[in-house]
Order: structure tokens, then C-alpha cells, then sequence
């Protein structure tokens, strides 16, 4: 079984899918934008982009316009999203309050500490600019100790970072990442049209929310939360998505995610200090670690929590902490320390066909 994706909308040579609106565009310096100071687009004259030396610095920084569907807000993609092969997009699903952000945050900040060189993958920022912002006001307050804001209600999916990657085989693909709040799933459509277009999810599972274990009722307690049977951006998705022959064909990790809270807990405790089978990829590994994830929530979590993993024809299971804490007066008394953060993504990586052939997990490790 191949574990390549596939668009699901039919492509012609040079053209892709809008990340924001999913209406097909191409690359067209007609429409070029460059960013003021005050991040006002302004339009770009192409005869600015006649002096051959100047050319490439102008557009790494310009954008393109997207016509759209008439119906959306005015949208402005960077231009080496459009002239870097096909893109590759990963959402974040999960409950607010779930850590998705933060696990988010740690996953690319440890993308950009070199985090896929043992994969063989390089990086570049998407627009250095947005880049930069993004290491500001999440990587650094993070390695600060200090704790992300909550994402905001949107009815419009946004980039939260995007990077150039540059796989084994030597294509660059962009790659942007999206999170995306639970609530604003639930009760906008226009972010659900959204995800028909996605690449690869990567579930959430809170263990405040999923699991039932005496030991997690009193930091249940402090965060005011109980035990549910499922999350309903969970159920939200999965029903919205098309199926292919029963099964959702888009590559799925599904993360225990705050594993910190349960770091004493088998077989829990053996992942979170397996520090070698994070820097390695190793189908087997993999495949151990689904398989004890599996176990795990069939065990402490209603049967809705594995509703991802059921649903899809590709899902690994994984299990992380992106703070190694829980946070007190919005802050992270002892520090941040995240674990096992990058294995979901190299995993949906994998699936999408940017690791090298030996890499790509088999369909006994990624099947549904």
C-alpha cells in the first residue's frame, strides 16, 4: 500500500490549492504585494523585478494576491509558498486548553534547532519576517517559562508558521502549519471547508478531558474541567472530511498529549525517558509506541478518544509533553522541558513522502 497523500482535488501543472480558501491559484506576478512597516500590502510593481540581481531578494519577501471565491476575506500567500512545489499542510485539532499550541510551538522550535537533520530534511523560513514573529511571541516566551495565549476565535485559517523543507530526495516543499481552535471548528464552516484540503491532522487528546484516572482528579479539578467521552472537534472533523472505501485517506498522528501528568504511569514513563527513539526513526519503535498509546487510551479513555485512529487508514499514536509541566499563574515554575514533541510530525512527514523511502512507515505501522 502506498502511504504517499494525495490531493484530493486534481491539480494542473503549477497550480495549487489556496491554503486559506482552497480555490485553485497559480503563481502570477501581476498580483505581487510587497508588506509595508505597518503591514499594509501595497502592490508591486513587476517592473521592480527586471534588475536580475535584485530579483530573487524582492520576491523571498513579496506576496501574492488570491481572487478567492468571491466570498472570503482578502488574502496575501508568500511567493515562495507558490514556487516551491506542492505544498503541505498540517492542522492542529484539539480541544482549547488541550496544549496544542504549545505542542505546536515546540515542534517547530525544535524543527529550526535542527530537529530533522538525523532525517535527512533541511529548513528555511517561509518570509523570514512572519518567521521572526513567530520565534518572538511563541519559541522565546516559551523558553522564558512563560505561557502561551490561548488561540484566538477566528472564522479564517491562518498561518500560525510555515517553512520550507527540503527532503531526503532532495525536493523543497512548503509546509504550513495551522492551529485551530476546537470551538471555532464547532461553529464556523468555512474552517471545516478548510481542512478538505489539508495533508495531514494531528489529534490532540487532553488527558484532563480523556482520561479517567483518580490521580488526574485534582489537576481536573483546578483547570474546572470533566471527563468527556470524546472531543467534539474530534467527531466535528472526522464526520465533515470525505472517506475513501470507509476510511479517512489523510495522514493522522493522534498525540497523548501533557504526558508529563502521567510520566510515573506505564507505559508511559518508558517513552517519556526513551530519549534515543526520538532522534531515530525506527518503524518498529513506531509501531510499539501506537501500539502502547492504543492500549493505554482503550484502557483509561471512552472509546471516542480513539475515534481518529479508527477512522483513518494512516495514523500513528504517539505519546508527548511540550512543557515537561503544568503551568502556575501563567508561568512554568520549574522551566520548559518538551518531549518526544517531533514524533508525530516525522511521522505525517513520512506519510506525505518528504523522509527518504527506507523512512516511510509501513501500512502495518500506519494503518488504521
Amino acid at each position: 500500500m502506498s502511504v504517499m497523500t494525495q490531493s484530493a482535488t486534481p491539480l494542473e501543472p503549477g497550480q495549487i490549492l489556496c491554503p486559506y480558501c482552497l480555490e485553485t491559484m497559480r503563481y502570477d506576478e501581476a498580483r505581487l504585494f510587497r508588506r509595508s512597516e505597518t503591514l499594509q500590502y501595497e502592490r508591486l510593481d513587476p517592473s521592480e523585478l527586471t534588475n536580475a540581481l535584485k530579483r530573487p531578494d524582492i520576491l523571498r519577501v513579496a506576496f501574492q494576491s488570491c481572487a478567492g471565491d468571491g466570498t472570503s476575506e482578502p488574502h496575501y500567500v508568500p511567493v515562495p509558498y507558490l514556487t516551491n512545489g506542492r505544498p503541505l499542510t498540517v492542522a492542529m485539532i484539539g480541544a482549547s486548553g488541550s496544549g496544542k499550541s504549545h505542542l505546536l510551538t515546540q515542534m517547530v522550535a525544535e524543527v529550526i534547532d535542527g530537529g530533522l537533520k538525523p532525517y535527512g530534511v533541511k529548513w528555511q523560513s517561509v518570509n523570514h519576517a512572519d518567521h521572526s514573529q513567530f520565534v518572538r511571541e511563541r519559541v522565546a516566551r516559551l523558553r522564558q517559562g512563560r505561557q502561551l495565549e490561548a488561540t484566538g476565535q477566528t472564522s479564517f485559517a491562518e498561518f500560525v508558521e510555515a517553512l520550507l523543507l527540503t527532503g531526503a530526495d532532495g525536493q523543497v516543499r512548503p509546509v504550513a502549519f495551522f492551529d485551530l481552535g476546537g470551538e471555532d471548528l464547532l461553529r464556523t464552516d468555512s474552517l471545516l471547508r478548510f481542512l478538505l484540503g489539508v495533508d495531514a491532522l494531528v489529534f490532540v487528546v487532553d488527558p484532563l478531558l480523556a482520561l479517567r484516572m483518580p490521580q488526574l482528579d485534582e489537576p481536573r479539578r483546578q483547570a474546572r474541567l470533566t471527563v468527556t467521552g470524546s472531543d467534539p472537534a474530534f467527531d466535528t472533523v472526522l464526520d465533515r472530511l470525505p472517506h475513501s472505501g470507509g476510511y479517512l485517506n489523510v495522514a493522522s498522528a493522534l498525540v497523548v498529549g501533557k504526558a508529563d501528568l502521567l510520566r510515573f504511569e506505564p507505559p508511559v514513563d518508558r517513552w517519556l525517558t526513551d530519549d534515543a527513539s526520538d532522534t531515530v526513526f525506527d518503524p518498529r519503535l513506531l509501531q510499539e509506541e501506537s501500539r502502547d498509546a492504543y492500549a493505554f487510551l482503550s484502557r483509561h479513555a471512552g472509546p471516542g478518544w480513539l475515534r481518529p485512529f479508527d477512522s483513518a487508514l494512516r495514523c500513528t499514536l504517539h505519546f508527548a509533553s511540550a512543557t515537561g509541566g503544568s503551568a502556575q499563574d501563567n508561568t512554568f515554575p520549574h522551566g520548559v522541558r518538551s518531549r518526544r514533541v517531533l514524533g508525530p510530525l516525522v511521522s505525517v512527514l513520512a506519510m506525505c513522502g518528504m523522509l527518504t523511502k527506507d523512512a516511510r512507515p509501513s501500512a502495518a505501522v500506519a494503518g488504521g
